[in-house]
């Protein structure tokens, strides 16, 4: 198990900060979420939730970032990322699928996920964790990459877009939800 640092991008809806911070984290509420209903966090870096805030949403009225903790280990969350077994069952899974009619080439990560917790309840995860390639440009302000060779196009990215999905307030025992941006939403900042 592992302390991990999380970050979530909200719309900045001129809230009461003290409830915002007491209240939160926030369920994410848009259909086409990627891995189902739940609490939606960046990973480690918090350039991406600035991302997230700026360059994908584009908040009309701003956007506040919040800063939880978590016990982070791969026995409770399902990860896409560092764990290759957990790899492998997705990826059979998903061949078995395909393989029986029940999924095609265009099939989201998400019907995977649904099928593992709700058809074969193989999945008894409080959390996912996944890398969303391609879903940051690296040429974005935001990233942070760097090539292997000058004359091909692979690189490294520094800052992953690493996004953990809780399916409870509380899964990974997340706490501490406290801002951390704008500046002047943060308690004790003094201007």
């Amino acid at each position: 198990m592992s302390l991990k640092t999380v970050y979530q991008t909200l719309e900045d809806r001129d809230s009461d900060l003290d409830k915002l911070e007491s209240y939160g984290p926030y369920p994410c509420s848009w259909d086409n979420s990627w891995l189902g209903e739940g609490y939606y966090f960046w990973d480690t870096f918090l350039n991406n939730a600035h991302w997230w805030g700026r360059e994908i949403r584009k908040y009309p009225t701003g956007y506040i970032i919040c800063r939880a903790i978590c016990d982070f280990n791969d026995t409770d969350c399902f990860d896409l990322v560092g764990n290759t077994e957990h790899m492998l069952l997705f990826k059979d899974t998903y061949e078995f699928l395909k393989n029986n009619g029940m999924a095609t080439s265009t099939t989201k990560v998400k019907r995977i996920i649904k099928y593992l917790k709700d058809d074969v309840q193989l999945f008894n995860y409080d959390a996912i964790r996944v890398y969303g390639i391609r879903s940051k440009n690296y040429k974005s302000r935001f990233s942070f990459t760097l090539n292997f060779e000058v004359k091909n196009p692979a690189y490294f990215d520094i800052t992953p877009t690493i996004q953990i999905c809780f399916y409870k307030k509380n899964s990974l025992n997340l706490r501490n939800y406290k801002i951390v941006y704008p500046d002047e939403y943060i308690s004790g900042y003094l201007v």
